[in-house]
């Protein structure tokens, strides 16, 4: 893993730019980052001359390519996965719960838990190159939380998130 992966915030005027860091890994989210997030968006909600908060990944090809897979290595069964992915809904709940509109800004990949972050969010921009999907059925034989799923079906419909789960198409 990156010791500088890192989720930051720039604030211009009302506006709060949250950043997604790692571009090496199409800015895979680690622990930190999740952990990074989650007190970001606690500070913010207090911070009463936000008006708007914009999301977005650095380098240009991914928004969040999901979780940083080189962090699983450590785990040793299944319920590793379990009690991770219950953490991750920890970390996700004050970007869901923020006071202020949220704006996720989608160049590149928002897979996996990149998807659930720009699904948390009021809006989502997406340019050309974006690509959306929970192509992990394919890649680690896991899967969101049923939190997570339950974002997504809100915002996408059953259809599609069945599609995404058990096709891992992006």
């Amino acid at each position: 893993m990156n010791a500088n992966a890192r989720v930051y915030v720039e604030i211009k005027g009302k506006f709060a730019h949250l950043f997604f860091d790692q571009p090496a890994a199409r800015n895979a989210m680690t622990q930190g980052m999740y952990e990074q997030l989650r007190s970001i968006c606690l500070e913010l909600n207090q911070n009463s001359q936000i008006r708007a908060v914009i999301l977005r990944g650095i380098g240009g090809k991914s928004f969040v390519s999901g979780s940083d897979i080189a962090q699983f290595t450590a785990f040793k069964d299944g319920e590793d996965g379990v009690r991770y992915e219950k953490l991750i809904d920890h970390y996700l709940g004050p970007l869901q719960q923020l006071s202020m509109p949220s704006i996720a800004v989608i160049d590149g990949l928002a897979v996996g838990g990149g998807l659930a972050i720009a699904s948390l969010c009021d809006f989502r921009i997406a340019t050309p190159t974006a690509k959306f999907g929970v192509p992990i059925a394919r890649t680690l034989g896991n899967t969101l939380s049923p939190s997570n799923i339950a974002w997504l079906v809100a915002h996408l419909g059953v259809a599609i998130v069945k599609r995404m789960l058990l096709l891992a198409e992006l």
